[in-house]
């Protein structure tokens, strides 16, 4: 009786010692990764019956988006970015996985929906233009902090006219925690700030659009 009581306590710690080097090797092999969400203001119809080509330039020094000290706690990122919108007193939810300079578009399309108006699919010929020209997109942890940067210059233009421009940008930081959360919600926090920074509204009026 003894034997078997031995055997079948030695046949579960088998089978739980796999079962914890299976988990562990799952956790060790998933890819981090950065999440963004961004909340949408209230919704507008001060532009409704607007029409506007949606492009942008990524003119960035650097391409890669973590510092030094993020790398560390985001080892094996790819450079994409998880992307959540929630619209104004909405619950958020996914839209999917983009790298920077589609996650502005995706981004800069819903603020331009959310005022009404209509994104056309490509640029055309007489139509106006809405360049978000990036600058700056990244997340750094300094000693204990978080550092997220952001700054893009968004232009109105016209066949080769640029009618009007405004320069975005800013910097925020939050204190690290454990985990990758803090570091998520910064970047949320600043990305909705400086996206819904741009007043589309003057632009289009300096621009006598």
């Amino acid at each position: 009786m003894k034997e078997i009581n031995k055997a079948l306590a030695s046949g579960l710690f088998r089978g739980f010692l796999t079962l914890f080097v299976s988990l562990l090797m799952v956790s060790c092999a998933s890819i981090p990764e950065l999440q963004v969400l961004y909340k949408l203001p209230p919704p507008s119809k001060q532009l409704k019956g607007r029409l506007v080509a949606l492009t942008v330039d990524d003119e960035r020094a650097s391409k890669t988006v973590l510092g030094k000290g993020a790398t560390e706690e985001f080892k094996g990122f790819s450079g994409n970015i998880s992307f959540s919108v929630a619209g104004y007193n909405e619950k958020e939810f996914k839209v999917g996985i983009f790298n920077v300079p589609d996650l502005m578009r995706e981004a800069f399309k819903r603020k331009l929906a959310n005022l009404g108006v209509e994104v056309l699919p490509e640029k055309t010929l007489g139509k106006l233009e809405l360049m978000i020209v990036l600058k700056e997109f990244s997340l750094d942890l300094e000693g204990r902090e978080w550092v997220a940067k952001m700054s893009y210059e968004a232009k109105l233009i016209k066949g080769k006219a640029t009618l009007a421009s405004q320069i975005i940008n800013g910097r925020a930081e939050r204190y690290h925690l454990f985990g990758r959360d803090s570091a998520d919600t910064l970047m949320g926090e600043i990305f909705t700030d400086m996206v819904n920074a741009l007043d589309l509204s003057r632009l289009f009026k300096q621009g006598g659009g």
